[in-house]
């Protein structure tokens, strides 16, 4: 499975966010088109649907101050 995102969240953070998550997933991050001059990025993650989701859930905790 493959899924994409665009997100602010700078490479070095996702790397640590990847490694905290213990997900086996693989993830490409590109350049994507700034927003408002703050830069963007497309991520694009292929792993099973469970471990993307594990992923995506660590993701959205770390950035949401849980």
């Amino acid at each position: 499975m493959r899924r994409e995102l665009i997100t602010a969240i700078p490479p070095a953070e996702i790397g640590a966010i990847l490694e905290k998550s213990g997900a086996e997933v693989k993830i490409e991050i590109g350049e994507a088109e700034p927003f408002h001059g703050m830069p963007r990025y497309r991520l694009t993650i292929e792993g099973t649907e469970e471990e993307i989701e594990r992923f995506m859930e660590t993701l959205r905790l770390a950035r949401a101050g849980g």
